[in-house]
């Protein structure tokens, strides 16, 4: 049975992973997934401590925070699976407002 209110207080809100997200990549480039997201809060822990399904749940919950952020320009997706945080799972890049993706100034 999930433990929907402690999935709930485990679960940083969208605007804590944007926040997150912006503190860390002004001192090193990561590439996103949940499970990063979730080391960087130090709530890694915590989230192993809980059984599998929700896991999963707060996993999902993140991944569709990243992909909110994505659709809005923030975040690029990557096309291939990363090996990061917990299995494999959606990466994205941060695309800083105004250098860009910083893929994209080594390529093009």
């Amino acid at each position: 049975m999930i433990r929907e209110k402690l999935v709930e207080q485990l679960v940083p809100s969208p605007d804590e992973v944007l926040d997150l997200i912006v503190q860390a990549e002004r001192h090193r480039k990561f590439v996103w997934t949940a499970g990063r997201v979730l080391r960087e809060a130090a709530l890694w822990t915590r989230i192993e401590s809980l059984e599998y399904e929700e896991r999963k749940l707060v996993l999902k919950r993140v991944t569709g925070f990243l992909e909110r952020l994505a659709s809005q320009g923030i975040l690029q997706r990557r096309s291939e699976l990363q090996s990061i945080g917990y299995g494999s799972e959606v990466g994205f890049d941060y695309i800083h407002p105004k250098r860009g993706l910083v893929s994209e100034k080594l390529i093009g």
